[in-house]
């Protein structure tokens, strides 16, 4: 290529092997509007990349290579995987086929711009060509996919998760999907699967996230997105049928078939990437998929899903389980036991453990069956998932001591009033309604009974130079006063446009449209009133009214997201509900003497690092 230049140098100092090539992007576009130098700065971050071809991988419709520019900073840079023409196909064919290919990477670019700056996707830099090929510049994500993840946290032999770990995992993963709502109609994944789920470790690693907790979690490859907007174009889906497709293991049936009624529709919904999150999760405890499906086998996966129920989950606290392995990987649970042990002062035997631990694993079974229904009615909300998997958390000590007692089990629920157990979701959206439909009376209210209070009434304009008499017609009258929210909602619907969100813009328009008119009002004289004060008050009420609107469309993106965040943090207080706990650090002395534990046994976690865990890439 001539644009492409190899480049032998050691350069350490990036993070880069010894091998390197120039790439030069062309018709460079940056994801948000910017004018004069602020784009002329921006683009010369971006003219010239260093590519380093031994940091690659497919991503979806295309190949992803880090790369770094000649300020030292580091980006993703994706390219289109341009069709190969096959023997025998027709020229129209195959530039059809490449042109699905093109337009489909073209709407990766536009879903990752509606989604970027949000915490848990990548970043965006911009759209660009090399050499004719499209290609998106983004964010170069620094950690491990899920499917590392899960070689690193297996407690068994048989690669499972701690239940409650990988109870947090799907928590954070399952607001993940909450926040693809957030964005205009909202967006569906449709390949949720461990490759495509990441774990940033540029801070933290996996096992301290896990110590902590709560995990970075980042969602990538929106090669098979698709928007929930009702207006949109229904034949999407099988459009770019051809070129993206969700992984088989972890669809719904839905998603394995186009031989069903109302397939395109079905695919458009959430439920699509429920399903798909809790074969994940599903596979994280279990060791092991919920359905044994092969491609090309005698039973299609559509049919195995739709036929046959999911496998038992089996957690690590199977019958058998080897609890002095188990426990010092699993300081909650141990921490709970050692609790419950004093609380009744008797020696606990790791039988009965095991047991009263797969106990509490069952209300994550359960959880995770209600997703895997076969009917996408029947499943629940990400949103609600979230919530119930943020219970048994919080609920998880308590639930081990419960269960060793014999007791009933806390329920996986977020709270005890219907007011607590709503999501911040629900509620963000019913104060939305209710404001929108709020605003819309008030704004047609002062403006009709203005405009027909003022019909045919004698009056006088007299701004400046300019002089004006004659009667008013409620039409106009009408007209003048909609004018500020009018402007708001042309100029929010051009930001939007353009890849912004048009609030900010819209706010901007409306009121400079009402200062404008402001004067105009003030200097009006109507016959048979003595102040016009009340005239002025209907411009500016009008104007309210059709402010709130736009503040409440920010607000349902910006609200939710900070009251997740904020209801995670505080969730992270306590390892459990049953007061101070004690050092995790002395149970082993301890246990020794109850029996709860053997004798020192080298387990999974305590393995060193696995060497083929390395930094990979959206």
């Amino acid at each position: 290529m001539s644009d492409e230049l190899e480049i032998v140098h050691e350069r350490d100092n990036w993070g880069f092997g010894s091998g390197l090539r120039v790439v030069r992007l062309e018709e460079f576009e940056e994801p948000y509007g910017m004018t004069g130098d602020e784009r002329l700065a921006y683009r010369r971050r971006f003219v010239t990349l260093f590519v380093d071809g031994t940091a690659t991988r497919r991503g979806g419709l295309g190949r992803v290579s880090r790369a770094v520019n000649a300020m030292g900073e580091v980006f993703a840079l994706k390219t289109l995987l341009v069709p190969e023409r096959a023997e025998n196909e027709a020229e129209d064919a195959f530039a059809a086929r490449s042109e699905r290919a093109r337009k489909a990477f073209r709407k990766e670019y536009e879903v990752q711009r509606s989604l970027s700056g949000f915490k848990g996707f990548p970043r965006l830099y911009g759209f660009a060509q090399v050499d004719g090929v499209p290609a998106i510049v983004m964010e170069w994500v620094d950690g491990i996919t899920l499917a590392q993840v899960r070689r690193e946290l297996s407690v068994d032999e048989a690669g499972r998760v701690a239940p409650l770990d990988a109870a947090r995992l799907g928590r954070d993963l399952f607001g993940l999907l909450t926040r693809l709502d957030l964005v205009g109609e909202g967006f569906v994944h449709r390949d949720i699967s461990p490759s495509n789920i990441m774990l940033r470790t540029a801070h933290l690693s996996a096992a301290e996230q896990a110590a902590e907790g709560a995990f970075d979690l980042c969602l990538i490859d929106f090669g098979s997105t698709v928007s929930l907007d009702p207006e949109q174009d229904p034949r999407l889906t099988g459009t770019y049928a051809t070129v993206s497709r969700a992984t088989v293991a972890y669809a719904p049936p839905e998603m394995l078939t186009d031989d069903i009624p109302r397939v395109a529709q079905m695919r458009k919904s959430s439920s699509v990437d429920v399903y798909a999150a809790a074969s994940v999760l599903f596979e994280l405890v279990g060791g092991a998929l919920p359905f044994d499906v092969e491609e090309g086998g005698e039973v299609s996966p559509y049919r195995v899903k739709m036929d046959e129920k999911p496998a038992a989950l089996v957690t690590a606290h199977a019958p058998g389980a080897d609890m002095a392995a188990l426990l010092p990987c699993e300081p909650d649970a141990a921490v709970a036991i050692a609790h419950v042990m004093q609380e009744l002062g008797t020696d606990l035997d790791p039988a009965d453990a095991c047991r009263a631990l797969a106990h509490v694993d069952e209300q994550l079974a359960d959880l995770l069956r209600v997703c895997l229904q076969a009917e996408q009615g029947k499943r629940p909300t990400a949103q609600a998932m979230c919530e119930s998997l943020t219970a048994f958390c919080l609920n998880y000590g308590e639930n081990i001591a419960r269960s060793v007692r014999g007791d009933c089990l806390l329920p996986c629920t977020a709270g005890s009033s219907w007011m607590a157990s709503m999501s911040p979701y629900a509620v963000n959206r019913v104060v939305h309604t209710v404001g929108r439909a709020v605003a819309w009376g008030l704004l047609l209210c002062v403006t009709g009974s203005t405009a027909v209070l003022l019909d045919g009434m004698k009056a006088t304009l007299d701004v400046g130079p300019l002089h004006w008499s004659g009667e008013l017609f409620a039409p106009v009258v009408a007209l003048a006063l909609l004018a500020p929210a009018v402007c708001g909602y042309v100029a929010r619907a051009f930001a939007r446009r353009r890849g912004q969100g048009g609030a900010m813009q819209g706010s901007v328009a409306l009121w400079a449209c009402s200062l404008v008119l402001l004067p105009a009002f003030a200097g009006l004289s109507v016959r048979g009133m003595s102040e016009t004060y009340g005239v002025v008050f209907a411009l500016l009420a009008t104007a309210s009214a059709g402010w709130l609107p736009l503040v409440l469309d920010y607000a349902m993106v910006v609200v939710p997201a900070l009251m997740m965040e904020l209801r995670r943090m505080s969730s992270f207080g306590s390892s459990d509900a049953s007061g101070a706990a004690p050092d995790p650090t002395s149970l082993e002395g301890a246990s020794v003497q109850t029996g709860v534990f053997l004798e020192p046994a080298e387990t999974a976690c305590d393995t060193e690092e696995s060497p083929d865990v390395v930094d990979t890439v959206q």
